[in-house]
């Protein structure tokens, strides 16, 4: 394992360093980001950590692309909270298929990471949509960008990106131990699916239960705890739970389920 540790320490540092340099990662970023890619390495494999590296590496791409269409430059990257709600579920399955091993945690590890990539595509790339934003609760219109709105192309971007992690997947599978055809099939359609649904849990929380506030003057809703000039209500949502929060419980609840529907 000594090795294992070093290798995997090794090659996220210079993943995460790179991406430091690029300011895709703030310094408490980089240190998470070099800890759980270690971690992910030693006890998934090198299959969950190319698709965690995948993962980081497109999403991280598309949320550059949408700070420059925005023209913002407020942005510093990921802290170590966004790494850990993104890398800690699938650190526990991964840490489960090491000691049971058994494949059914190792696709549990792996679609916590295609529905943190699904979630990531359907915000980046929904918030571009011209069409409507609805609440996925009640398909009211939503303010776009907010969390718990959906629109058709974040929908389908959600899709497609669970999807590539899942050919990933495949792709790594087959080079590492064997192109078991039937296996890997049925592999493409869970993690797809998982990583899917990981987003529309994450859509659900979003606007259940996660924190949104109102500004006092203007009435801006918001998931920020202020506003410019102005101070801010709790609107709804408990206040507990951000974003982040969200982004974890939503991997992580895709993952027990898959885990569960396989299982049983």
């Amino acid at each position: 394992m000594f090795i294992d540790v070093i290798i995997g320490l090794s090659i996220s540092l210079v993943i995460a360093g790179l991406a430091y340099f690029k300011k895709s990662l703030s310094l408490s970023g980089l240190i998470a980001a070099v800890f759980f890619g270690a971690l992910l390495y030693v006890f998934g494999g090198l299959i969950v950590w190319i698709s965690l590296i995948v993962f980081f590496i497109s999403s991280s791409l598309l949320t550059k692309l949408h700070e420059k269409k925005d023209n913002s430059q407020d942005y510093k990257g990921r802290n170590y909270i966004q790494v850990i709600s993104n890398a800690l579920p699938a650190t526990i399955f991964s840490v489960l298929f090491y000691y049971n091993d058994n494949i059914i945690f190792l696709l549990g590890a792996v679609v916590a990471i295609a529905a943190a990539n699904a979630d990531t595509w359907a915000s980046e790339i929904g918030i571009l949509s011209k069409g409507k934003t609805r609440y996925i609760v009640n398909l009211k219109l939503a303010p776009k960008g907010i969390s718990g709105g959906i629109t058709y192309l974040g929908t389908v971007a959600s899709l497609i990106g669970a999807f590539v992690i899942a050919v990933i997947f495949m792709l790594s599978y087959g080079f590492i131990y064997s192109f078991d055809w039937i296996f890997m099939t049925e592999a493409l359609l869970i993690l797809t699916f998982g990583g899917f649904l990981g987003s529309i849990i994450d859509s659900y929380l979003g606007a259940l239960i996660q924190a949104k506030y109102k500004g006092v003057k203007t009435g801006i809703l918001t998931e920020k705890k202020w506003l410019p000039n102005e101070g801010v209500i709790l609107a709804s949502g408990l206040a507990i739970i951000t974003n982040d929060m969200v982004n974890l419980l939503s991997t992580f609840f895709a993952s027990v389920f898959t885990v569960l529907i396989l299982i049983f």
